[in-house]
């Protein structure tokens, strides 16, 4: 088979907006280096009709794009594999965990876990500073015998760390069925046992069981749009890890979920991107007795979580 290579001149920050209308196009894989964005689709499916939409549709979010913010080269199987290898290296994240892709060897070191990770998908490799901050923050929160919701598993990185963690269960969902198919071939390539399950459809499809912990690494409308389904299903002492976000959605983030009854616990920063952790707020005496169920929307500074 014979590809089709697009650097694309396009902002970093935004990709997330337009990664699923490009996958949605046919594309095959989407490699994001320090200087530029880079996607690939096989000859078969690019035309100039394509290309003609994509420019359109960028143009929303960026107004000056144009076919010449697109370079296009023509690519062999190897070529695109070559490409591939040369961009995807193990890589440390956190204190412990390993991200790799199948072809490369590495020698494991006691107290590490070692992701293997197909790299099919734009933001479930590891590198992604998205990806790379639930990673953190799962590492920091993830007990064992924790029930698992991962909300838009793409790769299915997060979920099969979750099961090597130990989770008594993890149920992991997405609206793409490539992205089913890729976590799945994840999972089997790491050799995870358990309670796994992938499952394609989205959260308001799910019943409302609780989980200890619910992962969301996806952008900022998208969990704008599930703030208060994500907190029914959430336990009492549960916590949600949201990623996907820049710095400047932190506000419109925050009010949301403080509106659907949780609490900030920690914020971190990576770059540009941001991932928050919240948990369910604890309810004032009024509240357990049957009291106003509601806040006051104006918070005092006692009121905010410290950062």
């Amino acid at each position: 088979m014979s590809w089709i290579e697009l650097k694309l001149n396009f902002p970093q920050d935004k990709l997330e907006d337009i990664s699923a209308y490009l996958f949605a196009l046919g594309c095959e894989g989407i490699n994001v280096t320090a200087s530029e964005v880079i996607i690939y689709f096989s000859t078969h499916k690019w035309t100039n009709e394509i290309q003609k939409g994509m420019v359109e549709y960028l143009r929303h979010f960026e107004p000056n794009f144009s076919r010449r913010n697109i370079q296009v080269k023509a690519l062999t199987d190897h070529d695109w594999l070559s490409d591939w290898k040369k961009s995807f290296r193990p890589v440390l994240i956190g204190e412990r965990i390993i991200v790799k892709p199948p072809w490369e060897k590495y020698r494991i070191r006691e107290g590490e876990i070692v992701l293997t990770i197909n790299p099919k998908m734009a933001f479930g490799t590891g590198h992604h500073e998205s990806t790379k901050l639930m990673i953190i923050e799962i590492e920091k929160t993830m007990k064992p015998g924790m029930a698992v919701l991962d909300i838009g598993t793409g790769s299915g990185i997060l979920a099969i760390l979750a099961s090597k963690m130990k989770a008594q269960s993890v149920l992991a969902i997405d609206n793409d069925v490539e992205a089913i198919r890729n976590s799945q071939e994840n999972a089997r390539l790491n050799q995870v046992t358990g309670e796994l399950i992938f499952a394609l459809g989205d959260p308001v499809e799910l019943p409302e069981n609780k989980y200890d912990l619910i992962l969301a690494n996806i952008n900022r409308n998208v969990l704008l749009k599930y703030a208060e389904t994500f907190a029914l299903f959430l336990k009492p002492a549960g916590k949600i890890i949201l990623s996907g976000l820049l710095l400047s959605d932190e506000g419109v983030i925050v009010s949301a979920y403080q509106s659907a009854g949780l609490t900030l616990v920690r914020k971190t920063a990576m770059k540009e991107w941001l991932s928050l952790v919240f948990k369910p707020e604890r309810k004032k005496p009024d509240e357990e007795s049957g009291g106003n169920r509601y806040r006051n929307k104006l918070d005092t500074a006692a009121d905010r979580p410290e950062e």
